[in-house]
């Protein structure tokens, strides 16, 4: 009868083979994922993608591109902090920031293969992310206020402890900062500005001072900022962090610099309040001050 067949097939014909569809299907393996590919199969996840690198602020972290059923011709990537995603953080490598001390971070890769459509991985949390340093001292402070304060005192005190938290700020260099009611090593003080001269003779009433124990801010500075940091188009809230970080600075034992080059950031030790000097205007210590 296979024999009767054959003879009945158009000449040049191929017979005809028992295999099903599903058998007729091309299996090959994918070098690029390391998986069983099969022609036609639809783009999913096998394996997840992994966060490597160490999860501290300023490290690089990189993103495996998990496995697939088949290879992918495009990859994409998605950092995430906590459940949102970071904006502009969709490359392969991921710098850590500032504002991922103390979250968990996670990537979403998104693989694509013409015919097979598109799939999502996603890879597990890891953290919390680190400082830059660790805990090296711990100070405390409390909060004064001399003369009239017309300024929100709730706010100086919730700001300067944003400044004093800050993954930017000395906090870099592993200085932990803790408020106290009373006492402490030494005394943050919101002054008028009228007041601030009375704490030594090389004090201003125009600008913030540093005296002993006694860290002052300049109600004025504190409300106003100064006329070069406004020039610079610095925002009040920089303005605040940088006064904050040079007078505590220069309690931590820190004198004044200069500007170490046009165009480059200002170290918080120098007086930006005065003149930036060709400088950036910044309000956090440059590496160089926390080394």
């Amino acid at each position: 009868m296979v024999a009767l067949a054959s003879l009945l097939l158009p000449l040049g014909a191929a017979a005809p083979s028992a295999a099903t569809d599903r058998d007729r299907e091309r299996v090959r393996t994918g070098t690029a994922t390391g998986v069983t590919e099969r022609a036609g199969e639809p783009m999913a996840s096998t394996e997840r993608p992994r966060v490597q690198g160490v999860r501290r602020y300023g490290e690089t972290l990189r993103a495996t591109q998990g496995r697939w059923t088949r290879p992918p011709q495009t990859v994409r990537f998605q950092w995430f902090r906590g459940p949102d995603p970071v904006r502009g953080a969709t490359s392969q490598r991921y710098r850590v920031r500032p504002e991922d001390v103390g979250r968990q971070v996670s990537v979403r890769v998104k693989a694509w293969r013409e015919g097979a459509g598109s799939a999502y991985g996603r890879s597990r949390w890891v953290g919390p992310v680190e400082h830059r340093t660790g805990v090296r001292r711990v100070v405390s402070y409390h909060v004064e206020t001399r003369g009239r304060i017309v300024a929100s005192l709730p706010e100086f005190r919730r700001q300067a402890a944003e400044s004093y938290a800050d993954a930017r700020g000395w906090r870099g260099r592993g200085v932990v900062f803790r408020r106290v009611a009373r006492g402490g090593d030494f005394t943050l003080v919101l002054a008028e500005a009228s007041e601030v001269p009375r704490f030594s003779p090389g004090c201003s009433a125009e600008w913030s001072c540093r005296v002993g124990r006694y860290v002052i801010i300049n109600q004025l500075r504190w409300r106003t900022a100064s006329p070069a940091w406004n020039r610079a188009g610095g925002s009040r809230r920089d303005y605040r962090h940088m006064v904050v970080n040079h007078e505590t600075g220069h309690w931590l034992g820190r004198g004044h610099v200069g500007c170490p080059g046009r165009g480059r950031p200002a170290p918080v030790m120098m007086q930006q309040s005065k003149g930036l000097d060709g400088c950036r205007h910044n309000p956090w210590p440059t590496l160089g001050e926390l080394r």
